[in-house]
């Protein structure tokens, strides 16, 4: 029987409906699976003050780990295949999942272990993404393929309702115009089991080559050149605004609250006003530079850390 490990964190349980619908038809060929739930110690509220949302910023930016409630897992049984589930916060790791994987049980548990991410967020996730692979590399693990389930609706309509969702918990018909935030059900009900039986296919013969591809021409990763070039500039810009909010305190200090708000008001704005200019260019850039767009794509596209 193959052993199957889901380590995943959510709030809302988006995430592990993605999860559920992917790993469909393992419970049906038999295969084991065993999730294992992070919990911080002091759990994240949903919905999220917008103090609370925007105060942990530098915090994800700078990977600063979070204590985490005692899991138990038997470290003996020795999985064929990790699943990681998370979601990205501000082009990073989400703080708890970052915690687990600065745990001594992740050293344990994934050394040379074959390794499946799965993801749920708005859009952006190339340089969450890029963090995980450099951990699972430390950790020698072998990362072998990459999910993710994003918000299909436009750059800007996705801003609204996800700022409606995180922060006042509301997630259909926001003021009676916007669609629905998230992962769509079609996605979960078509796409998803398209890719468990990929991941199935790879789990019964012990051999991923070729997965990833699979999974990319199935249509497990979207890369959109705009989102792409608006991520570049804030992996540039994102330390720089976690420094300038971290030197007035750590987390939940009454000293930085200021600038804390500054940034809750600078980072919706830029988006705002960036995304129409960044959409225009992203137009341009395949025709101007397609070789360059293209090497990019395929990148994001694969498992492998530059």
């Amino acid at each position: 029987m193959k052993k199957v490990l889901v380590v995943y964190y959510t709030q809302t349980g988006q995430l592990q409906s993605a999860v559920k619908s992917t790993l469909a038809s393992f419970e049906k060929e038999n295969v084991s699976i065993d999730y294992l739930h992070i919990k911080p110690k002091k759990a994240y509220p949903y919905p999220w003050s917008y103090m609370e949302f925007f105060d942990i910023f530098p915090e994800t930016v700078h990977g600063t780990p979070t204590e985490l409630e005692p899991f138990s897992i038997n470290q003996e049984i020795n999985y064929d295949l990790v699943v990681i589930a998370y979601q990205p916060w501000f082009l990073s790791i989400c703080v708890p999942i970052n915690s687990f994987l600065q745990t001594e049980e992740a050293k344990k548990i994934l050394k040379g272990k074959s390794v499946v991410t799965i993801l749920a967020c708005r859009n952006m996730w190339l340089n969450g993404q890029e963090k995980m692979k450099l951990h699972l590399k430390n950790l020698q693990a072998n990362l072998v393929g990459n999910i993710t389930f994003v918000d299909k609706a436009a750059n800007l309509v996705s801003l609204v309702t996800v700022l409606a969702f995180v922060l006042g918990g509301k997630k259909e018909n926001f003021l009676g115009i916007f669609p629905k935030y998230g992962v769509s059900d079609k996605d979960l009900q078509e796409l998803a089991p398209k890719f468990g039986n990929i991941l199935l296919k790879h789990l019964k013969i012990n051999d991923y080559t070729g997965q990833q591809q699979e999974l990319v021409e199935a249509g497990a990763v979207n890369i959109k050149s705009n989102l792409l070039l608006m991520e570049g500039r804030g992996r540039d810009l994102f330390p720089l605004y976690a420094n300038y909010i971290s030197k007035k305190g750590t987390a939940g200090s009454a000293d930085r609250r200021t600038r804390v708000r500054i940034f809750g008001i600078v980072l919706p704005t830029a988006i705002l006003l960036l995304s129409p200019i960044i959409t225009i260019i992203s137009r341009l850039a395949p025709v101007l530079f397609p070789q360059k767009i293209k090497k990019q794509v395929d990148y994001y596209s694969q498992n492998s850390l530059r």
